[in-house]
């Protein structure tokens, strides 16, 4: 089973809020499609701060080239790809939240389609904001006379 992670888009000034069709289902674990072609993919996913960071970190391994043998800085290049690979989806993840989208929860099917037939069959749709009640007034409690119990004492003035 692959674990899913339900996000909605920011809500809309309406009293329906988010449009269902607009939720994103992000799959956890590796992501193969960024192992392969990385910046591609990072591209289609609209993730320009990440894609920036990610042409930095590769200029910065690409200046190690020179400084270390070519194997080894190829295997650097390759543990780097691997790495992103395995964050792709939590930076994927990140950028939706940084543009407003909020957590809804977290679903598991075979696939996705099966993951959002079982997130749509189990969601409850939030009730529309309603305005909040004013608040009450405070009650002011009266003056406590001397022959009043107060608390567990027996007696008026703590049991002296």
């Amino acid at each position: 089973m692959t674990i899913y992670t339900v996000l909605a888009p920011p809500a809309e000034p309406g009293p329906e809020g988010s449009d269902p069709d607009g939720f994103v289902f992000v799959k956890e674990g590796f992501c193969w499609p960024a192992f392969y072609l990385t910046a591609p993919w990072l591209l289609w996913r609209r993730m320009w701060l990440v894609f920036f960071f990610y042409i930095a970190a590769t200029l910065a391994i690409f200046a190690l080239f020179e400084q270390v043998d070519l194997p080894v800085a190829w295997l650097i290049h390759a543990l780097f790809g691997f790495l992103v690979a395995l964050e792709a989806n939590n930076l994927r993840r990140w950028t939706l939240e940084r543009r407003g989208y909020r957590f809804l929860g977290v679903v598991s099917g075979t696939n996705l389609s099966e993951a959002e037939f079982r997130f749509f069959a189990s969601w409850v749709k939030p009730p529309a904001q309603q305005p909040m009640p004013a608040p009450a007034k405070p009650v002011t409690p009266g003056p406590i006379e001397a022959s009043e119990v107060v608390g567990l004492f027996p007696m008026p003035g703590g049991g002296r």
